[in-house]
């Protein structure tokens, strides 16, 4: 009964919070003088370095660097053999491996190549390990590789036609995306693929994992994001309404939204439902890639119409309802949830289930 009467006061008093306090949100809005023009050319891959102070963007012929804070070019780096398909920060943001045909190594201060290898099987994407030792190749004719910085040396690990590559989290495992559909998880320790996770019908275009590495994603010329359990190999979610290929994704940091570019748009989904969230448009020509900043404040997005689209996207995972305001209704629908455990939007500080702490959290949200 006293429990009870906790809880009505609570709310009570979030009310009156809501009443006071609460406005307007203006999230997923292009603000004016955020878009890059890179002398019109195509862009293939951007992605946001690790300590969210520079935005790259890979271009036909070459690489730019930008302030995230200014968006004014800082380096360009010069000296690719042909259209920079794939790019990856290391961990520390000092160096960004590239692809075309070969796979190269730079200094981001400087500018400076520091290392070029020919995989003699065609670069497609590349992937920086967390420990930033080890970088994986992904090749169109000899298939997966990892490239050890210590002595330059590859080692074939996978012997297949590949789209893309990417590390998990705790750099333990590389998910391949093949050009035959097909998404392999490699175990880097055990030397064996543990998973071959099967539902595309063409080419996994683009392939991420979560935070926690527990779920990953992958992008494919059949016009569909799948979303695959990475411990058990099951398909979770099937994600549809582009209408090309889809050819990149990027989860926000928190895990909760994923976002795919495809056609001419970008669209963001929920990973716990498979949901629907919203279609961002902007873009005048297919959109090749998207990248969530480290503080998942914004969303970058850049295509063949040369430009790069920075997105605010700060949405709060307090906001269930999705109507842009985090306000009673959203408190209502975490007290519904009271006491559910596992997966469940209504837990919104992620710790597994829906109680007082979430309450908490919407609280302090309030008016975002």
């Amino acid at each position: 009964m006293q429990l009870r009467y906790l809880f009505l006061t609570i709310m009570l008093f979030l009310v009156a919070i809501y009443f006071g306090f609460a406005q307007q949100s203006t999230e997923w809005i292009a603000p004016e003088g955020t878009i890059v023009h890179l002398a019109e050319e195509p862009i293939n891959d951007i992605e946001y370095s690790p300590d969210g102070k520079l935005l790259a963007a890979a271009s036909d012929s070459g690489i730019w660097l930008y302030d995230t804070e200014t968006h004014q070019e800082v380096v360009n780096l010069v000296g690719h053999r042909g259209l920079v398909k794939s790019i990856s920060f290391s961990p520390d943001s000092k160096k960004l491996a590239s692809a075309d045909t070969y796979v190269y190594l730079w200094d981001v201060a400087t500018g400076e190549l520091l290392q070029r290898i020919d995989p003699f099987y065609g670069g497609t994407s590349v992937s920086f390990s967390p420990g930033g030792q080890t970088v994986a190749i992904a090749g169109s004719n000899r298939g997966g590789r990892l490239w050890d910085r210590s002595d330059w040396r590859s080692s074939s690990v996978v012997n297949r036609e590949l789209q893309s590559v990417s590390f998990n989290p705790n750099g333990r495992m590389v998910a391949f995306g093949l050009v035959d559909g097909r998404v392999f998880l490699y175990d880097v320790r055990s030397d064996r693929i543990r998973h071959r996770l099967e539902g595309h019908t063409d080419s996994v275009l683009s392939i991420a994992f979560n935070p926690s590495g527990l779920i990953v994603a992958s992008a494919s010329f059949d016009q569909t994001v799948r979303l695959w359990d990475v411990t058990t190999g099951a398909l979770r979610h099937t994600l549809e309404g582009h209408t090309y290929d889809v050819n990149s994704v990027s989860f926000r940091p928190d895990g909760r939204i994923l976002a795919s570019a495809g056609d001419q748009t970008v669209r963001l989904w929920s990973v716990i439902t498979g949901e629907h969230l919203r279609t961002l448009y902007g873009h005048t020509g297919f959109v090749n890639s998207v990248s969530f900043s480290p503080d998942g404040k914004t969303l970058a997005s850049a295509g063949s119409d040369g430009k790069i689209l920075i997105w605010s996207a700060g949405w709060p995972a307090a906001d269930l309802n999705r109507d842009d305001n985090v306000n009673i209704l959203d408190l209502v629908l975490v007290a519904g949830a009271f006491g559910q455990i596992g997966e469940n939007e209504a837990d919104v500080n992620g710790d597994g289930i829906v109680n007082i702490l979430d309450l908490v959290s919407v609280a302090a949200a309030f008016g975002s």
